[in-house]
């Protein structure tokens, strides 16, 4: 099941984008509301079970939506934050915490509904597994912890936040059996997952953590291309 959190101190709009959201087809999904950004934080505070996807109001009295966030990311780097506001000037202030999407008030049903079906699509992708075998004994990887793949001969080296394994494959059979909604190759002997990418360079790309990987002249046009259709489906105003 798929948590929604709807964070907003005018409780009207609350009410508005709970009936939107009950009138949508999205699955297997639920949410909770709460009236300020304290009283999510008190919530997550008590109790182990993280939301998927938040939508927070900017602009809340004492708790804004943008300390809310910063206390989600700190405890959730994979959470989806949608920020809802009247003030497009804000888009710039919030880029540390990394948002999902923003939606402006009056929050529209169109507008909305797009948001959280790229939403839950986005989640979808993000649980996909990666399956690879070790001798005898199979193993799996879930795509949001991968950072990148290396090509060595025969060999392929899976770099993840638990750390590097090795196993026998060529990295061309890997590029086949990835999501080119998330991953996209760079050169002959790596593929990088774009939601670690954190610098594009002419001849190379810094992901998150510092690494710095080459960038091959066969894959510059491809990995800007790919690297800005992922960025659209992450980003932008509805």
């Amino acid at each position: 099941m798929i948590k929604l959190a709807i964070c907003d101190d005018d409780i009207s709009v609350c009410n508005s984008i709970e009936d939107m959201i009950c009138k949508m087809e999205l699955g297997n999904l639920s949410l909770d509301v709460f009236g300020s950004g304290a009283e999510l934080m008190d919530y997550m505070n008590t109790n182990e079970e993280r939301f998927n996807i938040y939508l927070l109001d900017i602009e809340m009295p004492h708790t804004s939506g943008i300390e809310t966030a910063a206390c989600i990311r700190k405890a959730d780097r994979d959470a989806l934050i949608v920020f809802v506001t009247s003030h497009k000037e804000y888009v710039y202030e919030v880029f540390k915490v990394l948002p999902f999407r923003f939606l402006c008030k009056p929050v529209q049903f169109d507008a909305l509904k797009v948001v959280l079906q790229d939403a839950v699509e986005h989640i979808r992708r993000e649980n996909q597994i990666f399956f690879f075998q070790i001798g005898h004994e199979k193993r799996q990887l879930p795509y949001r912890e991968i950072s990148f793949f290396e090509g060595a001969g025969r060999k392929v080296r899976i770099h993840s936040i638990g750390g590097t394994v090795e196993y026998y494959e060529r990295i061309s059979k890997v590029a086949d059996t990835l999501d080119a909604n998330l991953f996209t190759q760079i050169h002959a002997s790596y593929i990088v997952n774009m939601e670690c990418i954190r610098v594009i360079r002419q001849d190379e790309v810094e992901l998150a953590g510092g690494v710095k990987l080459p960038v091959s002249r066969k894959y510059q046009i491809v990995l800007k291309q790919d690297h800005i259709s992922f960025l659209k489906r992450r980003g932008g105003f509805q």
